[in-house]
């Protein structure tokens, strides 16, 4: 089987309550709540970061932001929500997955791309080694020892760690979770010694400075000011186009959605992120850069990174069936 086409990470502007579109268009909008679907358990960076966009659009559009969480199989269950969701303009919908049984190029219209991300790969602190080369070493003598976790099939945290294998060589089981408790609980009881995750964690980079995991590398050209300590992939000794490990969050709408519906949301979380107290707060502190782009721009974008998505795919040797 081919590849599946993968999806870079996204967020999706869709419709879940809604009033039939004539009626829409005939009012102010926004005229009642916009829904937000987070789909990821509450408290994490994204989701933090989303409740406090929430907060902003509150007071700057003048109606209620209602967040719900929608987590599991992969992200899919709030995506498909969004897909299917009619199209005018009354819910916001991150979706953060590299996996989609659908064409976010085709079945999305653009909003805003809202921030990068960076990546680094962690390692369990009784694995007696220390940098990425003893460890690709350390697994070709100990083949059956080490596995890594990811939060599902063909998401992101599964085809870096795959990428990493065809890279180096190294010899390292694929054990998927269903989301990211799952995985650190095991991570942290040593059944799993490796995984890939945000940097923007708070409580994650915290554990690195503290010596409690250990990182191996950072998935960037440079270092984080917040794990300032973890070696980029060029210093660990690869190659590698740094936009295929570039996680991004951005804001989509259902086709079909109104344009000036489209625009107005676009301009609002632009405004938004442009605020400085909102990007120290919320995007500097989680190791997250700001992106910010008009609607037809974050098309153009999303053309260039659907490339990078796919040599991701296909240097990872991950093959899945539609």
């Amino acid at each position: 089987m081919p590849p599946r086409r993968l999806s870079p990470m996204l967020a999706c502007l869709a419709a879940l309550l809604c009033l039939p579109a004539p009626q829409a268009l005939a009012q102010k909008y926004p005229a009642r709540p916009i829904h937000v679907i987070v789909p990821l358990p509450a408290g994490g960076a994204i989701d933090v970061f989303v409740r406090a966009v929430g907060r902003e659009l509150e007071a700057r559009v003048g109606t209620t932001i209602v967040v719900e969480n929608r987590a599991g199989a992969n992200t899919i269950i709030a995506a498909n929500a969004c897909k299917s969701a009619a199209p005018d303009g009354y819910s916001v919908n991150p979706e953060i997955y590299r996996k989609l049984s659908y064409d976010p190029l085709k079945d999305f219209a653009p909003v805003t791309n809202g921030f990068f991300g960076a990546q680094m790969i962690i390692l369990n602190r009784e694995v007696p080694v220390g940098t990425l080369p003893e460890l690709v070493a350390y697994s070709k003598e100990h083949p059956d020892k080490l596995n890594f976790a990811s939060m599902g099939l063909g998401g992101d945290t599964h085809l870096i760690m795959e990428w990493l294998k065809h890279a180096t060589g190294a010899k390292i089981v694929h054990v998927p979770f269903k989301g990211f408790p799952e995985a650190m609980t095991a991570f942290k009881g040593n059944e799993v010694q490796l995984i890939a995750l945000l940097v923007g964690n708070p409580d994650l980079a915290r554990q690195v400075r503290d010596g409690e995991v250990k990182a191996l590398v950072l998935l960037g050209s440079k270092r984080s000011s917040i794990v300032p300590g973890v070696p980029t992939i060029e210093e660990a000794g690869l190659s590698a186009d740094e936009k295929i490990f570039n996680p991004w969050f951005g804001f989509f709408a259902p086709r079909g959605t109104p344009k000036e519906y489209v625009e107005r949301m676009s301009d609002e979380i632009n405004a938004i992120m442009a605020k400085p107290e909102f990007r120290e707060k919320y995007l500097t502190a989680n190791a997250f850069v700001a992106a910010g782009s008009k609607p037809d721009a974050f098309a153009k974008f999303l053309q260039s990174d659907r490339k990078s998505a796919a040599e991701l795919v296909s240097m990872s040797g991950v093959k899945l069936d539609e």
